[in-house]
């Protein structure tokens, strides 16, 4: 069965699973963020949205979890919120059904979905989380704001989303060693270009992927576009 991917900008994706849209990381805002003018603008209007059945948060930043956002989204459609319960608790207008609460190294099965929370390394935040998605033919990996760790020595997928800006989370060449302990057949970018700060040349990484010993596909997304992954 094919993952289809529609890339919103930042960190946030909606991911096809299963017949399941799953929305990461939410970020529709455009105001500024930590006096940061967003450069990107999220390619869609939370308002023309489709339907979203879960919503998963790698931590409570308002550039991973817009919280306005999110709540709109639950109203329109009571999606399931994975995320850890500190993020949780900010949430309004779920139920507690709804809610699923993960902590580093639990395991959930939901809707033939299984979901596994993986530490994550953002001293900025309280705690984060990375996730791995697996259903009976694929493992995603999505790490939300990380950097690298040991913790990816553990981990293999076929299909990865590394965040590359290199602002408390992974830089491009943390980013090639990530790939390297993971070693998917596809990796997104993604955490990149939306803040001054956070800027990088595309193409630099796209050359040290190519230069592997392995075979890995970069896939480069530009907001609004999509990718199918078979």
């Amino acid at each position: 069965m094919c993952i289809k991917v529609k890339y919103l900008g930042h960190s946030s994706f909606i991911l096809s699973v299963n017949g399941k849209n799953i929305l990461t990381d939410p970020y529709f805002s455009n105001d500024l963020f930590c006096n940061y003018k967003r450069l990107i603008c999220c390619s869609q209007k939370i308002t023309t949205i489709p339907k979203i059945d879960f919503i998963l948060i790698s931590h409570e930043h308002q550039d991973n979890c817009d919280l306005e956002a999110t709540n709109y989204l639950i109203k329109k459609y009571q999606p399931k919120i994975i995320a850890h319960r500190s993020v949780l608790n900010k949430i309004e207008n779920s139920s507690e059904n709804n809610l699923i609460s993960m902590d580093e190294y639990e395991s959930k099965t939901i809707q033939n979905i299984e979901y596994i929370a993986h530490p994550a390394h953002h001293p900025t935040s309280f705690y984060p989380l990375s996730y791995l998605v697996k259903t009976k033919e694929h493992k995603i990996y999505f790490a939300g704001d990380t950097n690298l760790t040991n913790e990816h020595d553990k981990l293999s997928a076929d299909l990865a989303f590394l965040p590359i800006g290199g602002r408390h989370t992974m830089d491009i060449g943390s980013a090639i060693q990530a790939v390297k302990k993971i070693k998917p057949k596809v990796v997104i970018p993604m955490q990149y270009n939306t803040f001054e700060d956070i800027k990088v040349n595309i193409n630099n990484f796209k050359e040290k992927l190519s230069n592997l010993r392995f075979s890995v596909n970069p896939v480069i997304l530009d907001p609004g576009k999509c990718f199918v992954y078979r």
